[in-house]
Formats: structure tokens, C-alpha cells, sequence
């Protein structure tokens, strides 16, 4: 028999064995109520602290955030409302669209 079917009929054997069948997180038969919203409040408080490590590290401000981008988006702004003003100054958008579309770009 080739060593990698030797290799998986060994691990599948292995995880056969009762103590592994259901790791991590079996389906809890037998148990309460409480054990299970536990395990599930473990889970969750485990993503939200990666996803708070994420948005530190490249969020705004973040260490590892590209700063290039920030200027091109901020230029971008800058122009998007230098338009803005000069539609609204030719007539060509009435004062609530102007006021809505300075909202959205700040």
C-alpha cells in the first residue's frame, strides 16, 4: 500500500478514537443550556478580538495602513467637492442637492 494512504487511513484512525470525534466543539448532547452559550460566547468574544487586532493594526491610523492611499482619497475628496462648488455656483444643482452631496462627502 503507498505510504499516503497508509499516512490517512492512520489519521482517519486516529480521529475515530471517541476523545477526538467531536473536538472542538461537539453538539453538546447531554449537557445544558449554559455550556453551549459559553462555548458560543467564546467564539464570539474570540472573533471580535481578532477583528479588533485587524482594524488596529489597519485601521485608520492603523501602523501597518498605506498612507498613499490616505492622500489619494483625500484628494480625491478635495476635488469631488472643488466640482461640487462649481456646479452649485453655475446653477446647475439647486441647494438641497448641494447640501446632500456635502454630507455624503464629508
Amino acid at each position: 500500500m503507498p505510504d499516503h494512504l497508509l499516512f490517512l487511513t492512520g489519521l482517519q484512525e486516529f480521529f475515530s478514537n471517541p476523545e477526538w470525534r467531536l473536538w472542538p466543539f461537539g453538539p453538546g448532547y447531554g449537557q445544558t443550556l449554559l455550556p453551549n452559550l459559553a462555548r458560543l460566547a467564546f467564539v464570539i468574544a474570540l472573533m471580535g478580538l481578532i477583528l479588533l487586532f485587524v482594524r488596529v493594526l489597519f485601521g485608520p491610523k492603523g501602523i501597518f495602513r498605506d498612507h498613499e492611499l490616505d492622500r489619494e482619497a483625500e484628494e480625491e475628496t478635495r476635488r469631488e467637492i472643488e466640482e461640487l462648488d462649481r456646479q452649485y455656483e453655475a446653477g446647475e444643482i439647486n441647494e438641497a442637492e448641494y447640501k446632500i452631496k456635502m454630507r455624503s462627502l464629508k
